[in-house]
């Protein structure tokens, strides 16, 4: 009886791994035909100046990839570039954008004849399950990575889905597959060392309804489209902001709001204090994890905020107020240049807050392709006393400026004076 039970033990420790090949293997030969290379031609060169992978999805001349694979061909309206698919037996043709989920990094694509077997669109399978993921990595050809599913991030803004692994460069746009061959993903990046990313399928599934709706006619106003959804996004995310709990927590002299669940982490940057030391700092920095990319050099969506308090009972007080200023600098982590925003307008002005006075600085720039988007970028320095000081600095890109001003007021209104 104990020798049966071996062999049986033996029999299934051999058989799982060939299961696992088959399972690809199956995945692979029953896929290969709905998966494509999105390309972007630069119409001067005839040369690619970028690609992604694209499945055939709801109807077989429809395909999905991601809005950075296509962002060149958006950005670059006047005609330069045109966008067409490469299969993995090397047919090729052109490609008509019909719409951008630019919030969630989706683009779904029409090509003017029939691709292949849609690939069907269920929900995250649960944490822990297989998953397959498709593309064509570094544009050396059709491949596939096995991984598992993480779950969908509890801790960041964006809500996708840890994928455990390898994504290359090529691969952004293809589909993730479940054991049962269909998507629950759409490959959107990765962080190395095996860990990647996936955009839930269900926000395409929402995309294709709509399109669906209006019989796959290309939206001829893209640019408002992206406009649109940036501005939505941007309003609805600092509303929810405003309604969820922060945790408040002492830096110096006062009680302030750090982290929020789900949305901000905080750390703390302090310098190693010395006994030496004439004025002592500590500083906490606070932001999201998530940003929505626009173009090359270009993301929005991004909040970070600092606390840095100052005691300095070792400085006579002209002194510590020279150094006080110096260290009132802030500077925004966008990359935006003048071709994407307006110069900074700034105002400042003193101000009352938690009973203690601030000098506070605001400044906005606007974005010159998203009406009514800008930077923001705040400053507030604790004056009035003489051997200790606070700064606390606000920097949020890609908001609207009403929805930005509201939310600092909610956050100043959680401050506390407790000395």
């Amino acid at each position: 009886m104990l020798l049966q039970r071996l062999l049986l033990l033996a029999t299934l420790w051999v058989a799982a791994p060939v299961w696992a090949e088959n399972t690809s293997s199956t995945i692979y030969s029953d896929v290969e035909q709905s998966v494509y290379q999105v390309r972007v031609i630069n119409q001067q060169t005839g040369k690619k100046n970028a690609i992604g992978s694209a499945f055939v999805v709801m109807d077989a001349n429809i395909i999905a990839t991601n809005y950075h694979v296509v962002s060149t061909y958006i950005n670059n309206p006047e005609g330069d570039f045109a966008l067409d698919y490469l299969s993995t037996s090397g047919e090729t043709g052109p490609l008509e954008l019909l719409a951008v989920d630019v919030i969630h990094d989706l683009a779904v694509l029409k090509a003017d004849k029939p691709l292949g077997k849609p690939l069907q669109i269920v929900p995250v399978p649960p944490k822990g399950a297989r998953l397959y993921s498709l593309g064509n990595p570094m544009d050396k050809g059709f491949s596939i990575v096995e991984g598992t599913n993480n779950g969908v991030m509890k801790s960041s803004d964006d809500s996708n889905i840890l994928f455990s692994g390898s994504l290359n460069p090529g691969m952004s746009g293809g589909p993730t597959l479940n054991d049962n061959k269909e998507v629950v993903g759409v490959n959107v990046a990765t962080s190395g060392n095996g860990m990647s990313y996936l955009v839930p399928a269900e926000h395409l599934s929402t995309m294709l309804e709509h399109l669906q709706q209006a019989d796959f006619k290309a939206n001829d106003a893209v640019s408002q489209q992206i406009t649109e959804q940036l501005r939505n996004h941007a309003d609805k995310y600092a509303q929810r902001l405003q309604t969820m709990q922060w945790k408040i927590e002492r830096t110096g002299s006062f009680m302030v709001p750090t982290d929020i669940e789900g949305t901000t982490r905080c750390w703390d940057n302090s310098e190693q204090p010395s006994p030496d030391d004439l004025m002592r700092s500590y500083f906490t920095q606070c932001g999201n994890e998530s940003s929505i990319y626009l173009d090359e050099g270009l993301e929005v969506g991004t909040l970070s905020y600092e606390y840095i308090w100052f005691d300095a009972d070792k400085l006579i007080p002209a002194r510590f107020y020279r150094q006080y200023e110096i260290k009132n600098v802030s500077v925004s982590a966008s990359e935006a240049g003048k071709q994407d925003v307006t110069n900074w307008n700034c105002f400042t002005d003193f101000t009352v807050v938690a009973e203690q006075e601030f000098k506070m600085t605001v400044c906005r720039r606007d974005y010159h392709h998203y009406a009514g988007l800008s930077d923001l970028l705040v400053t507030a320095a604790l004056v009035g006393h003489p051997k200790q000081g606070m700064l606390f600095n606000l920097d949020m890109t890609g908001t609207t400026f009403a929805s930005g001003m509201a939310l600092l007021q909610r956050m100043l209104g959680d401050f506390k004076w407790q000395p």
